[in-house]
């Protein structure tokens, strides 16, 4: 080998080296970065969980709770219940709703948003009374699924565009009411339909393999009923309640032979329904009914309380009509002004490993925590009372219960008493350190119940999640039998309709 050679070898190990040098210092350079990311991460992690409302009891400890006792009972931890609001002590001067009128009108609202079946559809409505600085309401509406189609959004803006004109008036008369009415049965339509399951109903895909007879088909279930309910000194009460069911089993079998204005034959079923439900004769009957039961009502006991509760439901459309008229009337410098409507924006579900069910993958913020989070975000207001019930679709489940009650600021009304462990608290940047710290509370109480109620518990079946009981909630005195009777052939169909020898009764 040359020198030249020889050099240029010697000059290349040496860049070689160098290189290689340079290389390593970038890479541990980079290693550096990395560790100090990580230090970083880690440091961030602290941060997060020290303000996090999961900070004392973690998610996956609670959750682990709820599934342990959703496995002893059926995830029926506790009996319906419904609490009357003199046990609930925050009672406002300012506000000219009562608590019982503020928790129905959020209710009835409720109920009408929710007008598709399945758990997204399940909706809660706060009523917010602005004060004398700037009167009038605002509906705040939350689901765990608000995208309403317009056909929904445009019917409550009519429906409390008709409660504005109705507070405006100096005299109210009985088309007033219609109009409200024609609205809400238009917009459920099949709502009821799937309430009767009539033949003109067509069934969602999730119940495609359900095989529940048509309601009409039920009635002599409850005639049958009625026969075991009075003694012998009370045969005309028995044959007059008789006589009641009959007539409404008429119409339905009608209903469904019928063609012809589906929205005003749906009307007449619906008022029907309503006069049959608050008339003093059905409601001894369905107290009798209630006070047959054991601790384990017989199948064809329960099958006639079931269908009664259905006939509530439809009811419940003409009540709810009529209920939102009189309090626009009662209340008329709340709606005289209008009624705005806001929906808020429902939180993406999170997902999770602990589970009951070996399908359910996701955790969902329920439309009542959604609402109670909403106004903790809120700072006071000298324009707006903040409200003090929430109205839902469906009755509370037990963790939206126990939430509520631990949260202590909104009136917790109801609860079917049935836990649903996909649930959660949304844990947000947003909460300043006193929303947090109450929110710990909260988890905490909602906790400590779970692990009192543990070993506890016992086998307990499925609950009606919703009921429109109106031994609850109507204080008409109702009407006398033979007035119900003479209403309900007044409500026949337009065209009079043979039944056939199947549907007779």
């Amino acid at each position: 080998m040359s020198i030249r050679g020889a050099g240029r070898s010697w000059g290349n190990k040496v860049r070689d080296r160098r290189f290689a040098s340079e290389k390593w210092t970038s890479l541990r350079q980079r290693r550096i970065a990395r560790v100090d990311d990580r230090i970083s991460t880690v440091f961030s992690a602290v941060k997060i969980e020290s303000s996090s409302i999961w900070r004392d009891i973690p998610e996956a400890a609670f959750r682990q709770h709820l599934v342990d006792l959703e496995k002893q009972c059926n995830a029926v931890p506790i009996a319906s219940e419904v609490f009357t609001s003199s046990s609930w002590t925050h009672v406002s001067s300012q506000h000219k709703l009562s608590v019982e009128e503020e928790q129905q009108t959020a209710d009835d609202f409720a109920f009408l948003v929710a007008v598709n079946e399945g758990a997204q559809s399940v909706s809660a409505v706060c009523i917010e009374e602005n004060t004398i600085l700037s009167e009038g309401l605002t509906l705040r509406i939350a689901a765990l699924d608000t995208t309403l189609g317009d056909d929904v959004t445009q019917a409550l803006k009519s429906i409390c565009g008709h409660l504005t004109k109705i507070a405006n008036k100096t005299t109210q008369t009985p088309e007033d009411v219609e109009e409200v009415f024609q609205d809400i049965v238009a917009l459920h339509q099949y709502r009821l339909k799937g309430y009767m399951r009539s033949c003109k109903w067509t069934k969602p895909k999730h119940l495609a393999l359900s095989h529940k007879k048509p309601l009409w088909k039920d009635f002599p279930s409850l005639l049958h009923r009625a026969q075991h309910l009075y003694t012998k000194k009370e045969k005309q009460m028995r044959q007059q309640m008789e006589s009641s069911i009959s007539s409404l089993a008429l119409l339905y079998t009608m209903y469904e032979q019928h063609e012809g204005d589906e929205i005003m034959q749906l009307k007449h079923l619906v008022r029907a329904t309503y006069h049959f439900c608050i008339n003093h004769s059905t409601k001894d009957f369905v107290e009798r009914l209630l006070n047959s039961v054991g601790a384990t009502p017989t199948s064809q006991v329960q099958a006639a309380i079931n269908q009664y509760r259905q006939l509530e439901k439809i009811a419940a459309y003409y009540r709810i009509a009529t209920f939102l008229a009189r309090i626009a009337v009662k209340h008329s410098s709340l709606f005289k002004s209008g009624i705005a409507i806001d929906y808020l924006k429902p939180y993406e579900s999170t997902p999770t490993t602990i589970a009951h069910e070996s399908w359910a993958h996701t955790c969902h913020v329920h439309a009542e925590v959604q609402l109670a989070v909403h106004y903790d975000l809120q700072s006071s207001s000298a324009e707006t009372l903040r409200p003090r019930c929430i109205g839902t679709s469906k009755w509370l489940c037990f963790l939206c219960y126990s939430f509520l009650e631990a949260h202590g600021r909104f009136f917790p009304s109801k609860t079917h008493g049935k836990l649903y462990d996909q649930w959660t608290i949304p844990d947000l940047v947003e909460f300043d350190d006193e929303t947090v710290a109450r929110y710990r509370d909260v988890i905490a109480r909602i906790d400590s119940r779970v692990l009192e109620l543990d070993g506890h518990v016992f086998w307990r079946p499925e609950p009606l999640t919703s009921r429109q009981d109106f031994a609850l909630i109507h204080k008409d005195d109702g009407l006398v039998t033979g007035g119900l009777n003479t209403g309900l052939s007044k409500l026949a169909l337009s065209d009079s309709v043979e039944p056939t020898k199947e549907m007779a009764m």
